[in-house]
């Protein structure tokens, strides 16, 4: 039983991502998001079909459009990670290439990749793949087969963005952009409070002009835990409280998409 399942795996991705997500024909939205945008999303209702791409880095993202071999191969990541429940998210970009003719009603994306996710590349095949770096076991064979370039550098950041936002505008038009800048008032380590004010400076300076892009951030000053998490979680700096995604469900102005807040 297990060898049919796993021979029926592959054709059901194929058919799910290749088939079901390039000939989409009803309303949907693209996600770029990680827990920030997944617990705002949870005060809607009547939400579109999302397809999210978690772990799509705005430059790799860049570069996946520009040359379709240097999609993932998420089966040979396996045995290297340390995290089993981030590999799906890289195995998500595999299809990334299968993405619905049709404009996206809106596009949400939360800051997360490019404050975290470091950029790993087969050095023998040149395809790539970004993600947290101890998501990953850092074996000598990983080391081998695998160049690992680190975080996205502050002084590529305006233009990943830049880049990125062009290709979608040449792809679908002006779709509503709404950006989350992940909050840092938990955030001790300087080099990610030094990277969320390069991002944050970067979106707000082109959300200034153009009219399609929103920057969306929250009074930091009254962000606080959550108090319902594991002892695992309790120093993990991007977990708040409800209010503080209720808070930015409120920014989000959704309402030319007939969407209620819950």
């Amino acid at each position: 039983m297990g060898a049919v399942s796993s021979f029926l795996k592959p054709l059901k991705e194929n058919i799910k991502y290749r088939l079901r997500w390039r000939y989409l024909w009803k309303d949907w939205f693209l996600g770029r998001h990680a827990c920030l945008g997944y617990d705002v999303l949870k005060h809607f209702e009547n939400l579109p079909t999302e397809v999210n791409f978690q772990k799509g880095r705005a430059d790799l993202l860049v570069r996946y459009l520009e040359e379709k071999k240097l999609l993932p191969k998420a089966g040979e990541l396996a045995k290297f990670m340390a995290r089993k429940d981030v590999l799906p998210l890289i195995k998500q970009l595999e299809y990334f290439d299968c993405l619905p003719k049709h404009p996206p009603k809106f596009i949400l994306m939360d800051s997360f990749s490019e404050l975290t996710d470091q950029l790993f590349e087969h050095k023998f095949e040149g395809w790539q793949f970004a993600c947290g770096f101890s998501d990953i076991n850092h074996s000598e064979d990983f080391g081998f087969i695998y160049n690992a370039w680190g975080l996205l550098s502050i002084i590529d950041i305006q233009k990943s963005y830049e880049d990125l936002f062009k290709l979608i505008e040449i792809r679908w038009g002006k779709v509503p952009i709404y950006f989350l800048h992940f909050p840092i008032a938990l955030e001790k380590r300087d080099i990610f409070r030094e990277r969320y004010f390069a991002i944050m400076s970067t979106i707000d300076s082109l959300s200034a002009n153009y009219s399609h892009i929103h920057s969306i951030k929250i009074d930091e000053s009254r962000v606080i835990s959550p108090s319902n998490v594991s002892d695992a979680l309790k120093d993990f700096p991007y977990h708040y409280d409800y209010q503080t995604y209720a808070e930015f469900a409120r920014l989000m102005d959704l309402n030319q998409f007939a969407l209620n807040r819950i």
